[in-house]
């Protein structure tokens, strides 16, 4: 379970109100904001050709990055790659009470798996630990 503070409380009840959309968690970092949206919610996030979200773009005044929660890991991890052709997701159990979870992706896709300097890859990594205690690797 995920506990949230006064400001990511604040920047989710924003967030809701300009887009409509259901948020699960939030995560403030210095230079963007990161919204997990309910299962289905993804497009009410976005909004018709990006206008929603770039609403809350000049709202928020920073990166604002949308994912869209799932019941499963591999769902969610998928979910985090869109466009990207995931040839596997395996999840075992790792150290103690975390899972691993790696994903194999064609040698073509990887730079689009890792995106523009890592930010993808970092960014599955922060919410797959955050959604579901696992540990996400990239082979």
């Amino acid at each position: 379970m995920v506990t949230l503070g006064n400001d990511e409380l604040k920047c989710i009840t924003l967030f809701e109100q300009l887009t409509g959309a259901a948020v699960e968690d939030c995560i403030i970092e210095p230079d963007r904001l990161i919204f997990v949206v309910k299962e289905g919610q993804m497009g009410r996030a976005i909004g018709k050709g990006g206008s929603t979200i770039n609403k809350v773009r000049d709202m928020f005044k920073k990166q604002i990055d949308v994912a869209e929660d799932a019941e499963t890991i591999e769902a969610f991890i998928r979910g985090m790659f869109p466009g990207v052709n995931l040839k596997s997701i395996n999840v075992r159990e790792g150290e103690g009470t975390k899972k691993l979870a790696q994903i194999t992706v064609d040698s073509k896709d990887r730079g689009a798996a890792i995106g523009r300097g890592g930010a993808r890859i970092k960014l599955a990594r922060t919410l797959v630990e955050r959604r579901f205690r696992a540990e996400l690797k990239l082979v």
